[in-house]
């Protein structure tokens, strides 16, 4: 008989800022998005001008207000950048004409590919600042940026409304101490269920699979280590788009019969899966946030699945946990964030050079978990504060339904610390799961599939 695995780390839920409250709820759907922007520039200006005295030199520039600026007289500026992208996804477009903006195939041989804008010599870069806008120009680049990152830019106005950029500086990090654990966290992503027990046959036995393998301790040479938490992300139904656009959204809100049975379904076999993987004696806990699409929210922080949803999991809450959209927590002080990765997937569409772990590592630089929420993955509209802001830079992000694995240590400018960004693909395409041993923040990458 195997003896369950009591190696009980010191966890830490810390998402609370990511749970809507009653003031947020209050009069939601009466506001404006761009009190969005400017709770997100109030958060992140006092640490943009915190890092400028370390980049530029404390007294070494004139900080002002883009509407005080004079012509040719270097100053420097704090607003929000907004990228003027000539095929940007349209509403009424998408809407009258009921097609996707076009982008280009960036990877054409490979089906989980992410399509591509190419660019126009019509794009530009703007930055919103104290209800003015003004077009950037000089040292900045349409892959140093997104649409809603906060900047300080530093240069000199020009002529016709052109700002001449000198230097960037995005906002001070502050970084969680090193620390360092004795137990192993994994983490799979995308199990995109469709009720349909014959399409779902190759996901469903690779999880099996990682089940019996998970708890087959010292019974083969390649045996698992004890985990210590299993981290379940979504989505767990499948979606036939991304989810984020207003095609996909109205096309869950009108779900045909035999659409909601099959998630009906998707969701009694999800419920059955980790209530079976939870019960095992080697696992010690299993967290569950979902993904666009799944039964909650889908306006970004998503809220946990509930409960009634999946039954078998609730009676298990000592070891099912079901949690937000970003996940964040903390075993034994290393912090963690986990997110299902729609905000990747769309800033992965506006550029054809970026891999999914370069967007990971600008959303550190740029110290914000989504700064395309809202203007191309939606988002709840909030006025007081902006909860996508890093308030401490994890040790470790991980991005669930990526195309690719892969993995990167993120220098954080201006420390000497590092964050580890992981790029998770799908379970349902790949049976792949990482496995992060918590001692040395190494990563493993075992297959599931029975036909690997």
């Amino acid at each position: 008989m195997v003896t369950p695995w009591k190696n009980i780390l010191d966890y830490e839920n810390l998402s609370d800022r990511y749970v809507l409250t009653e003031q947020d709820k209050k009069d939601a759907f009466t506001r404006q998005y761009f009190e969005v922007y400017e709770s997100r520039v109030k958060e992140l200006k006092p640490r943009i001008l915190e890092n400028a005295e370390r980049v530029i030199g404390k007294g070494k520039y004139k900080f002002t207000q883009l509407s005080e600026a004079k012509q040719d007289e270097e100053v420097f500026v704090v607003g929000v950048i907004v990228k003027r992208i000539e095929a940007r996804p349209s509403i009424l477009k998408t809407l009258l004409n009921e097609d996707k903006v076009t982008y280009d195939d960036y990877e054409e041989d490979d089906g989980q590919a992410v399509k591509r804008y190419a660019g126009s010599s019509e794009d530009r870069i703007d930055l919103e600042s104290d209800k003015q806008t003004v077009r950037l120009e000089g040292a900045i680049s349409m892959d140093d940026c997104a649409t809603g990152c906060c900047v300080g830019v530093l240069g000199k106005l020009g002529k016709e409304g052109t700002f001449h950029v000198s230097k960037l500086v995005w906002p001070a990090a502050k970084c969680a101490p090193k620390m360092s654990a004795e137990g192993t966290i994994v983490f799979i992503s995308g199990l995109d269920l469709s009720g349909d027990t014959e399409d779902d046959q190759l996901t469903i036995s690779g999880f099996e699979f990682m089940s019996d393998w998970m708890n087959a301790h010292g019974e083969t040479q390649n045996h698992c280590p004890p985990i210590d938490r299993l981290v379940v992300i979504g989505p767990f139904v499948e979606t036939k788009s991304s989810g984020c656009d207003v095609q996909s959204v109205v096309r869950t809100l009108t779900l045909s019969r035999t659409e909601r049975q099959s998630s009906a379904k998707s969701l009694i076999t999800v419920d059955k899966l980790i209530s079976s993987i939870s019960e095992r004696p080697l696992v010690n806990t299993v967290d569950v946030t979902p993904g666009v699409g799944d039964p909650c929210s889908s306006m970004w922080p998503l809220p946990p699945i509930h409960r009634v949803c999946l039954p078998r999991c609730a009676m298990s809450q000592k070891k099912v946990n079901l949690v937000t959209n970003p996940y964040e927590f903390a075993v034994n002080e290393i912090r963690v964030i986990t997110m299902s990765g729609e905000n990747v997937t769309e800033l992965l569409r506006t550029s054809p050079k970026w891999s999914g772990a370069d967007v990971l590592a600008n959303l550190v630089k740029w110290q914000h978990l989504a700064p395309n929420c809202p203007d191309t993955l939606d988002g709840f509209p909030m006025s007081d504060r902006d909860p996508l802001v890093m308030e401490t830079t994890p040790h470790i992000i991980i991005c669930g339904n990526q195309p690719h694995a892969e993995f990167r240590r993120v220098s954080i400018e201006g420390t000497d610390a590092t964050c580890l960004v992981v790029c998770l693909p799908k379970f349902s395409k790949t049976r792949v799961a990482c496995f992060l041993n918590l001692a040395d923040l190494t990563l493993k990458w075992q297959n599931f599939d029975h036909q690997f």
